[in-house]
Formats: C-alpha cells, sequence, structure tokens
C-alpha cells in the first residue's frame, strides 16, 4: 500500500485500535477485543514481512524477561497466577502490538482515530461533570440497566462536606477509572497539542485543558490529579525552550494553588490525606503488601493472587480486611505478586521504553509524560488493579514507540500487506 492510503491490514488495526481505545474510555470489554484484533493483524504482518528475529529479541529483552519471570517464577514455586493475574501480565504484549499497529496506520487513519477518541473523552468528561453536579438520573430510573452489571451506583456517592456533589466516573461510571485513564488521555492529547499546527493543535489543546480540570475536579481523584500537574509540568520542561517552559512551569503550579484555594472540596479532600480516615488506613495496607514480600521475597505469591487479608495482622482494621485491592503502592503489589525479581525487571521494563522515547516527536513526548504520571500515581494507588488502566497503559507506550519502530521497519515493509 501507499503510505497515505489505507490497505485491509491497516484497516483491520484502525479497527482494533478503536475498539482498544474505547474499552479504555468507556467499556471495558471492548478492550480486549481491540487488542486481539491488533494481535491477529501483527501477526499477519510478521508473516508476511518476517523481519529479522534477533533485533526483535532486542528490542524486547526487558518485556520478555519481566514477562517470563511473573508468569513462570510463581508458577515454579508453586503459587501459579490467577486468570486475572494472566490476563494483566500478558496485558504488557500490548506495547509491540500498539507500536506496530500504529506505525502501519495510514496518516488519515491516524486523524480519524485521534478525533474519535478525543470526543470520546470529551463525552466523559461532560458526563461526568452532570454526575458531579447531580445532574443525573436517580438510581431508581436506572434500574433497567442493572442487567448490564455496570457499577450505577459509583456516581451517586456524594462528596464529603459537599451536599449536592457526587463523585463524576465519567462513561466508565467509576471514578478511579475516569480519572486514571483520564490522566493517560489528558497527556497524550497536551503532547499532540505542543507539536501539532492549526485546528488539530486547538483540538488536542482543548481536549487536554477540559481533560485536566475534569479529572482535577469531578472524580475527586486527589492522587490523579496530583500526578497529572507532575506529568504535565514535566512535559512543558521537556518540550518547550527553556524559558517558556519555566513560565509554563509556573502558570501550571499557580492554576493548581488557585483551584485547592477556590475550590472547598478539592481542598478539604487533599488536606484530609493527613489523617488515617481521609487515607484510606494506607499504612495498614501498606503493612499487609510488605508482610506478603517477607513471605515470599524471590517469586511471589503469584499475579492476581494478593489480597490484603490473606497478610493482615491482629491489628489490622477491618476495613483493610475487606479491601478487595491490593497493597495501594503498584511496586509494592509487583514485589508481593512476582517477588523482589519481578518488582525490579518491572522497573528496568520502564526504564528500557523511557530510553526509547525522543521527546522530540509527539509520540515520544505522550510516553514520557504518561509514564511520570503512571509513576507518581503509582505511589500511591494500584492503577493496574483495574482492567481498563492496564488496557490503557500499553496502548499509550505503544504509541511513544511509533517513531522507533518506524525507524527499525525493514525496507518497505511499512507499505507491506498480506497478499489475500
Amino acid at each position: 500500500m501507499s503510505p497515505a492510503r489505507a490497505s485491509p491490514l491497516s484497516t483491520l488495526f484502525a479497527g482494533g485500535l478503536a475498539l482498544w481505545g474505547a474499552g479504555c474510555l468507556w467499556l471495558e470489554a471492548l478492550a480486549p477485543v481491540g487488542m486481539a484484533l491488533c494481535a491477529v493483524g501483527a501477526l499477519a504482518w510478521l508473516r508476511a514481512v518476517r523481519p529479522a528475529p534477533r533485533p526483535l529479541l532486542r528490542e524486547g529483552a526487558a518485556l520478555l524477561a519481566f514477562l517470563l519471570w511473573a508468569l513462570l517464577a510463581p508458577t515454579l514455586a508453586g503459587h501459579p497466577p490467577s486468570g486475572t493475574g494472566v490476563a494483566r501480565t500478558l496485558d504488557f504484549l500490548g506495547i509491540p502490538v500498539a507500536a506496530l499497529a500504529l506505525a502501519l496506520l495510514a496518516p488519515a487513519q491516524r486523524r480519524r482515530l485521534a478525533l474519535g477518541l478525543g470526543a470520546l473523552f470529551l463525552v466523559s468528561c461532560a458526563l461526568a461533570a452532570l454526575q458531579y453536579y447531580g445532574l443525573w438520573p436517580s438510581l431508581e430510573r436506572l434500574q433497567w440497566l442493572r442487567w448490564t452489571r455496570l457499577p450505577l451506583d459509583r456516581v451517586y456517592e456524594e462528596v464529603p462536606g459537599a451536599p449536592g456533589r457526587f463523585m463524576g466516573g465519567g462513561l466508565p461510571l467509576h471514578r478511579l477509572k475516569f480519572a486514571h485513564v483520564g490522566g493517560f488521555a489528558v497527556v497524550a492529547a497536551f503532547a499532540l497539542g505542543l507539536r501539532l499546527r492549526g485546528r488539530e493543535r486547538a483540538f488536542a489543546l482543548a481536549v487536554a485543558l477540559v481533560g485536566l480540570v475534569s479529572v482535577g475536579l469531578f472524580p475527586y481523584a486527589r492522587a490523579a490529579a496530583a500526578s497529572l500537574v507532575v506529568a504535565l509540568g514535566l512535559m512543558l520542561l521537556l518540550g518547550l525552550p527553556r524559558r517558556t517552559a519555566l513560565a509554563a512551569c509556573a502558570a501550571l503550579a499557580l492554576a493548581a494553588v488557585l483551584a485547592l484555594g477556590l475550590v472547598a472540596p478539592l481542598r478539604e479532600r487533599f488536606r484530609s490525606s493527613l489523617t488515617s480516615e481521609g487515607s484510606g488506613d494506607r499504612s495498614a495496607i501498606l503493612a499487609t503488601g510488605l508482610r506478603a514480600v517477607r513471605a515470599h521475597p524471590i517469586a511471589g505469591v503469584g499475579p492476581g493472587r494478593f489480597r490484603p487479608s490473606r497478610f493482615a495482622g491482629p491489628d489490622t482494621p477491618d476495613y483493610v480486611l475487606s479491601n478487595a485491592g491490593k497493597a495501594h503502592n503498584q511496586l509494592l503489589s509487583m514485589a508481593a505478586e512476582t517477588g523482589m525479581v519481578g518488582a525490579l525487571l518491572f522497573v528496568l521494563l520502564g526504564v528500557a521504553l523511557a530510553r526509547r522515547m525522543s521527546r522530540d516527536s509527539a509520540e515520544g513526548l505522550a510516553g514520557l509524560g504518561a509514564l511520570a504520571f503512571f509513576c507518581v500515581l503509582s505511589a500511591v494507588h494500584d492503577p493496574l488493579f483495574h482492567a481498563q488502566v492496564s488496557a490503557a497503559l500499553p496502548l499509550v507506550m505503544g504509541l511513544a514507540l511509533v517513531p522507533r519502530v518506524r525507524a527499525h521497519m525493514p525496507p518497505g515493509s511499512a507499505a507491506h500487506s498480506p497478499p489475500s
């Protein structure tokens, strides 16, 4: 195919990526379908082009090492991963799949994909605003949707100390899923806005601005809001000339301070983090993760097998015992489930990905911002606990690697499609 025209293979990739992105932003079940379609396309491309295996293994060494350890080491130690643990671990295979799929899209397909997902995210932000202000149908009127098993009741949680305000969850109907996936969407849109020109730049910056306000205010998710400000600040430093970047970072910091000063519920939310009640007994939850690591330091308890209640102490609060999440620290949870070796390989994977991202490209800048957002968020959360976030991270990481994939493709392979 011509680089400017779509082929059947790129059409398959476009459809898969659209479902993948829509699953992250909206319906969770769509994401694995989109990932599977892109994986089929990637296998078809590999079969047709037959690139040399050695460069592929060299590029994917860090990812392969992490996946093999995370799945095999706990199994050999007598702690095989759960089905969910296997699925969440294999989501990381989406990184090279997304990179190849995005690299082989025609320009018009890339524009339509970006516009479509950007518009869907804006719809999610608008719904989060309606939910936040209570302009949302009552739970009784939505009972007919119970068969879908959507978490309808999650958007009726009232903001403490703010009668008539509710924790908005956008299209996912879940405040943390909306905030965490929304953070990735804001970062990607902001990177495009810094590098594009004309109407596309205006649209990207508008999506980033609306998303920043929405993530910062409506879901009542303080960690996501703070992580997003840090990530955008880093992107300004990396993506703009030094003087302009410093001024822009100062303006961003000032806007964050003003938001805390003017929005009372948000200010109280951050202030409550200093109390045991406001932090959700985070120290007690962290202690269960540390006990798990001490009990299984090398191979862990297996992906998907760690639960705070399994490693609770005699003084552990009841809230922690009933907590369905993990250690509230992604690296600690990774160490609990895959051992300290697995956690180290996870860190090395992140470093390897960062080294392959160029801040001179919109894709690379988006990846660096997404990594910063994920790392700061991971200090106080387990973002990969949610399937939509676990699908969104490899999608954004794949986007960041597109320039490298294109640079390392065999001559003419970008224009190649398998024979029909």
